[in-house]
Protein backbone atom coordinates (compact mmCIF):
# COMPACT_ATOMS: atom_id res chain seq x y z
CA UNK A 1 0.00 0.00 0.00
CA UNK A 2 1.48 3.41 -0.93
CA UNK A 3 2.85 5.86 1.63
CA UNK A 4 1.34 9.35 1.22
CA UNK A 5 3.52 12.21 0.08
CA UNK A 6 4.35 15.23 2.23
CA UNK A 7 2.03 17.32 0.06
CA UNK A 8 -0.85 14.92 0.68
CA UNK A 9 -0.20 14.88 4.43
CA UNK A 10 -0.04 18.68 4.64
CA UNK A 11 -3.20 19.01 2.60
CA UNK A 12 -4.93 16.63 5.01
CA UNK A 13 -3.75 18.71 7.98
CA UNK A 14 -4.93 21.96 6.35
CA UNK A 15 -8.41 20.54 5.79
CA UNK A 16 -8.61 19.31 9.37
CA UNK A 17 -7.45 22.69 10.64
CA UNK A 18 -10.18 24.47 8.66
CA UNK A 19 -12.81 22.22 10.24
CA UNK A 20 -11.50 23.04 13.72
CA UNK A 21 -11.55 26.78 13.00
CA UNK A 22 -15.11 26.46 11.66
CA UNK A 23 -16.12 24.68 14.89
CA UNK A 24 -14.77 27.56 16.98
CA UNK A 25 -16.59 30.13 14.84
CA UNK A 26 -19.82 28.17 15.28
CA UNK A 27 -19.22 28.23 19.04
CA UNK A 28 -18.95 32.01 19.02
CA UNK A 29 -22.08 32.34 16.88
CA UNK A 30 -23.92 30.18 19.39
CA UNK A 31 -22.92 32.46 22.29
CA UNK A 32 -23.71 35.61 20.33
CA UNK A 33 -27.20 34.32 19.55
CA UNK A 34 -27.75 33.15 23.14
CA UNK A 35 -25.32 34.27 25.89
CA UNK A 36 -26.42 31.33 28.05
CA UNK A 37 -26.76 28.28 25.79
CA UNK A 38 -27.38 24.91 27.38
CA UNK A 39 -24.54 22.44 27.68
CA UNK A 40 -26.26 19.99 25.28
CA UNK A 41 -26.49 22.84 22.73
CA UNK A 42 -22.75 23.46 22.97
CA UNK A 43 -22.08 19.73 22.56
CA UNK A 44 -24.47 19.49 19.60
CA UNK A 45 -22.69 22.35 17.85
CA UNK A 46 -19.29 20.68 18.24
CA UNK A 47 -20.62 17.22 17.36
CA UNK A 48 -21.41 18.20 13.81
CA UNK A 49 -17.81 19.25 13.27
CA UNK A 50 -16.58 16.03 14.88
CA UNK A 51 -18.47 14.11 12.20
CA UNK A 52 -17.01 16.34 9.50
CA UNK A 53 -13.49 15.85 10.87
CA UNK A 54 -13.92 12.08 11.13
CA UNK A 55 -15.43 11.82 7.64
CA UNK A 56 -12.69 13.89 6.03
CA UNK A 57 -9.94 12.00 7.88
CA UNK A 58 -11.22 8.57 6.89
CA UNK A 59 -11.71 9.79 3.32
CA UNK A 60 -8.13 11.11 3.26
CA UNK A 61 -6.69 7.80 4.48
CA UNK A 62 -8.80 5.94 1.93
CA UNK A 63 -7.38 8.29 -0.70
CA UNK A 64 -3.85 7.52 0.48
CA UNK A 65 -4.69 3.89 -0.32
CA UNK A 66 -6.00 4.84 -3.78
CA UNK A 67 -9.50 3.93 -2.63
CA UNK A 68 -12.48 6.27 -2.92
CA UNK A 69 -14.66 4.51 -0.34
CA UNK A 70 -13.69 4.81 3.34
CA UNK A 71 -14.37 1.88 5.66
CA UNK A 72 -15.01 4.03 8.74
CA UNK A 73 -18.45 5.19 9.92
CA UNK A 74 -17.87 8.85 10.76
CA UNK A 75 -21.10 9.18 12.78
CA UNK A 76 -19.63 6.90 15.45
CA UNK A 77 -17.34 9.75 16.53
CA UNK A 78 -20.17 12.25 17.03
CA UNK A 79 -20.76 13.51 20.54
CA UNK A 80 -17.95 11.44 22.05
CA UNK A 81 -14.90 12.87 23.81
CA UNK A 82 -11.33 11.72 23.22
CA UNK A 83 -11.62 9.58 26.37
CA UNK A 84 -14.79 7.85 25.19
CA UNK A 85 -17.21 9.76 27.42
CA UNK A 86 -20.14 11.89 26.20
CA UNK A 87 -18.86 15.22 24.92
CA UNK A 88 -20.96 17.03 27.52
CA UNK A 89 -18.65 15.77 30.29
CA UNK A 90 -15.47 17.69 29.32
CA UNK A 91 -17.64 20.74 28.60
CA UNK A 92 -19.07 20.55 32.12
CA UNK A 93 -15.53 20.05 33.49
CA UNK A 94 -14.34 23.17 31.63
CA UNK A 95 -17.12 25.22 33.19
CA UNK A 96 -16.66 23.60 36.62
CA UNK A 97 -13.05 24.79 36.63
CA UNK A 98 -14.43 28.32 37.05
CA UNK A 99 -17.90 28.01 38.60
CA UNK A 100 -20.09 25.07 39.64
CA UNK A 101 -22.04 24.11 36.53
CA UNK A 102 -25.74 23.26 36.60
CA UNK A 103 -26.97 20.42 34.37
CA UNK A 104 -28.45 22.69 31.72
CA UNK A 105 -27.63 26.35 31.09
CA UNK A 106 -24.18 27.90 31.40
CA UNK A 107 -24.04 29.78 34.75
CA UNK A 108 -23.99 33.58 34.90
CA UNK A 109 -20.78 34.10 36.96
CA UNK A 110 -18.48 33.06 34.14
CA UNK A 111 -19.08 36.45 32.54
CA UNK A 112 -16.70 37.86 35.18
CA UNK A 113 -13.89 36.25 33.21
CA UNK A 114 -15.53 35.62 29.86
CA UNK A 115 -12.33 35.87 27.80
CA UNK A 116 -10.49 33.20 29.78
CA UNK A 117 -13.57 30.96 29.86
CA UNK A 118 -14.08 31.17 26.10
CA UNK A 119 -10.37 30.51 25.50
CA UNK A 120 -10.65 27.30 27.54
CA UNK A 121 -13.81 26.28 25.73
CA UNK A 122 -12.26 27.02 22.33
CA UNK A 123 -9.23 24.90 23.22
CA UNK A 124 -11.50 22.04 24.26
CA UNK A 125 -13.62 22.15 21.10
CA UNK A 126 -10.55 22.35 18.85
CA UNK A 127 -9.01 19.36 20.62
CA UNK A 128 -12.16 17.24 20.53
CA UNK A 129 -12.77 17.94 16.85
CA UNK A 130 -9.14 17.16 15.99
CA UNK A 131 -9.23 14.00 18.13
CA UNK A 132 -12.32 12.77 16.29
CA UNK A 133 -10.39 13.10 13.05
CA UNK A 134 -7.28 11.41 14.43
CA UNK A 135 -9.31 8.54 15.87
CA UNK A 136 -11.11 8.06 12.56
CA UNK A 137 -7.75 8.08 10.75
CA UNK A 138 -6.45 5.33 13.00
CA UNK A 139 -9.59 3.24 12.61
CA UNK A 140 -9.39 3.62 8.84
CA UNK A 141 -5.83 2.46 8.44
CA UNK A 142 -6.15 -0.28 11.06
CA UNK A 143 -8.99 -1.59 8.90
CA UNK A 144 -6.54 -1.77 5.99
CA UNK A 145 -4.06 -4.54 6.97
CA UNK A 146 -1.40 -3.55 4.43
CA UNK A 147 -0.58 -0.59 6.71
CA UNK A 148 0.84 -1.49 10.10
CA UNK A 149 2.65 1.70 11.11
CA UNK A 150 2.12 5.43 11.35
CA UNK A 151 4.35 8.45 11.81
CA UNK A 152 3.67 11.55 13.88
CA UNK A 153 3.92 14.57 11.59
CA UNK A 154 4.55 18.00 13.10
CA UNK A 155 2.81 21.15 11.99
CA UNK A 156 5.21 23.78 13.36
CA UNK A 157 5.50 25.76 15.48
CA UNK A 158 5.20 22.87 17.93
CA UNK A 159 5.55 22.33 21.66
CA UNK A 160 8.71 20.60 22.95
CA UNK A 161 6.83 17.42 23.89
CA UNK A 162 5.46 16.96 20.36
CA UNK A 163 8.78 17.90 18.81
CA UNK A 164 10.69 15.09 20.54
CA UNK A 165 8.03 12.58 19.45
CA UNK A 166 8.04 13.73 15.83
CA UNK A 167 9.28 11.38 13.17
CA UNK A 168 8.93 8.24 15.27
CA UNK A 169 7.27 5.20 13.80
CA UNK A 170 4.46 3.64 15.84
CA UNK A 171 2.53 0.43 15.42
CA UNK A 172 -0.98 0.92 14.08
CA UNK A 173 -2.65 0.03 17.41
CA UNK A 174 -0.43 2.28 19.56
CA UNK A 175 -2.19 5.25 21.10
CA UNK A 176 -1.51 8.70 19.65
CA UNK A 177 -0.23 10.84 22.53
CA UNK A 178 -1.63 14.35 22.39
CA UNK A 179 -2.36 17.31 24.63
CA UNK A 180 -5.09 19.96 24.51
CA UNK A 181 -4.50 22.04 21.41
CA UNK A 182 -2.15 19.51 19.80
CA UNK A 183 -2.22 19.84 16.02
CA UNK A 184 0.05 16.95 15.05
CA UNK A 185 -1.40 14.43 12.62
CA UNK A 186 -0.85 10.69 12.23
CA UNK A 187 0.12 9.54 8.75
CA UNK A 188 0.06 5.83 7.81
CA UNK A 189 3.41 4.61 6.46
CA UNK A 190 5.11 1.38 5.48
CA UNK A 191 8.36 1.95 7.35
CA UNK A 192 10.72 4.66 8.60
CA UNK A 193 12.86 4.67 5.45
CA UNK A 194 9.89 5.30 3.20
CA UNK A 195 8.50 7.95 5.55
CA UNK A 196 11.88 9.68 5.58
CA UNK A 197 12.16 9.61 1.79
CA UNK A 198 8.67 11.12 1.51
CA UNK A 199 9.65 13.99 3.82
CA UNK A 200 7.31 12.94 6.62
CA UNK A 201 10.05 12.54 9.24
CA UNK A 202 11.19 15.56 11.25
CA UNK A 203 13.87 15.82 13.91
CA UNK A 204 13.82 17.89 17.06
CA UNK A 205 17.25 19.28 16.25
CA UNK A 206 16.19 20.58 12.84
CA UNK A 207 12.97 22.10 14.21
CA UNK A 208 14.93 23.69 17.09
CA UNK A 209 17.49 25.25 14.75
CA UNK A 210 14.68 26.71 12.63
CA UNK A 211 13.05 28.23 15.72
CA UNK A 212 9.97 26.03 15.36
CA UNK A 213 9.97 24.65 18.93
CA UNK A 214 8.00 26.97 21.20
CA UNK A 215 7.50 26.76 24.96
CA UNK A 216 11.04 26.08 26.14
CA UNK A 217 12.36 28.19 28.98
CA UNK A 218 15.41 30.33 28.17
CA UNK A 219 17.59 27.99 30.26
CA UNK A 220 16.20 24.88 28.54
CA UNK A 221 16.83 26.36 25.10
CA UNK A 222 20.34 27.39 26.12
CA UNK A 223 21.06 23.90 27.48
CA UNK A 224 19.99 22.29 24.19
CA UNK A 225 22.11 24.77 22.24
CA UNK A 226 25.04 23.80 24.50
CA UNK A 227 24.67 20.13 23.62
CA UNK A 228 22.10 18.79 26.09
CA UNK A 229 20.03 15.84 24.88
CA UNK A 230 16.61 17.32 23.96
CA UNK A 231 14.52 14.54 25.48
CA UNK A 232 16.42 14.81 28.78
CA UNK A 233 15.68 18.53 28.97
CA UNK A 234 12.06 18.21 27.90
CA UNK A 235 11.35 15.18 30.10
CA UNK A 236 12.77 16.99 33.12
CA UNK A 237 9.75 19.31 33.04
CA UNK A 238 7.61 16.35 34.10
CA UNK A 239 9.24 16.45 37.51
CA UNK A 240 8.05 19.94 38.42
CA UNK A 241 5.49 21.04 40.98
CA UNK A 242 2.94 21.73 38.25
CA UNK A 243 2.85 21.97 34.44
CA UNK A 244 4.69 24.96 33.04
CA UNK A 245 8.26 26.07 32.52
CA UNK A 246 8.24 28.33 35.61
CA UNK A 247 6.93 25.69 38.02
CA UNK A 248 10.29 24.14 38.93
CA UNK A 249 10.63 22.52 42.33
CA UNK A 250 12.23 25.15 44.57
CA UNK A 251 14.37 23.88 47.40
CA UNK A 252 17.51 24.69 49.35
CA UNK A 253 20.84 22.87 49.17
CA UNK A 254 23.69 23.85 51.51
CA UNK A 255 22.05 27.21 52.13
CA UNK A 256 21.55 28.02 48.44
CA UNK A 257 18.11 28.23 46.85
CA UNK A 258 17.92 26.10 43.72
CA UNK A 259 15.44 24.94 41.11
CA UNK A 260 15.25 21.18 40.75
CA UNK A 261 13.25 18.37 39.14
CA UNK A 262 12.15 15.00 40.47
CA UNK A 263 12.35 13.44 37.00
CA UNK A 264 15.01 10.72 36.90
CA UNK A 265 15.46 10.66 40.67
CA UNK A 266 13.67 7.40 41.54
CA UNK A 267 15.72 4.40 42.66
CA UNK A 268 15.46 2.69 39.27
CA UNK A 269 16.28 5.78 37.19
CA UNK A 270 19.63 5.86 35.40
CA UNK A 271 20.59 9.28 36.77
CA UNK A 272 19.84 8.27 40.36
CA UNK A 273 21.83 5.03 40.01
CA UNK A 274 24.79 7.06 38.76
CA UNK A 275 24.36 9.68 41.51
CA UNK A 276 22.99 7.90 44.61
CA UNK A 277 24.22 10.51 47.08
CA UNK A 278 23.14 13.73 45.36
CA UNK A 279 20.32 15.44 47.19
CA UNK A 280 18.53 16.88 44.15
CA UNK A 281 18.73 16.98 40.38
CA UNK A 282 19.21 20.58 39.35
CA UNK A 283 17.23 22.24 36.57
CA UNK A 284 19.16 24.11 33.83
CA UNK A 285 18.10 27.43 35.41
CA UNK A 286 20.18 26.70 38.51
CA UNK A 287 23.02 25.16 36.54
CA UNK A 288 23.53 28.37 34.58
CA UNK A 289 23.08 30.45 37.71
CA UNK A 290 25.89 28.70 39.58
CA UNK A 291 28.24 27.77 36.70
CA UNK A 292 31.52 29.68 36.72
CA UNK A 293 31.79 29.77 32.93
CA UNK A 294 30.60 27.96 29.80
CA UNK A 295 32.84 24.95 30.32
CA UNK A 296 31.62 24.61 33.90
CA UNK A 297 28.02 24.82 32.70
CA UNK A 298 28.63 21.99 30.23
CA UNK A 299 30.24 19.95 33.02
CA UNK A 300 27.23 20.47 35.26
CA UNK A 301 24.79 19.66 32.45
CA UNK A 302 26.57 16.33 32.07
CA UNK A 303 26.71 15.79 35.84
CA UNK A 304 22.96 16.27 36.17
CA UNK A 305 22.13 14.03 33.25
CA UNK A 306 21.26 16.51 30.52
CA UNK A 307 24.25 15.68 28.35
CA UNK A 308 24.53 11.92 27.88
Amino acid sequence: MPTPTLSQARSHYARQRRIGVAAVRALWRLFVANPRPTIPEIAASASGYQVASAAMSSQAVAGFADDQVPLTVAQQFMGVSAYGFPLTEPIVATIDARVPAPPEAVPDPWWDDAQAFMADLERLILSEVADAGRSASQVEFVARPDWQNYVRMLNPPSCPRCAILAGRIYRDLEAFDRHPGCDCVMVPVQDWETAHDKGLVASFEDAFKRGEVHGLSKADARAIADGATPHEVVNATRGLNAPGITAALRTEVFGRKVKATTEGTTKRAAWRKANPTRLVRLRPESIYKFAKDHDDAVRLLALYGYIT
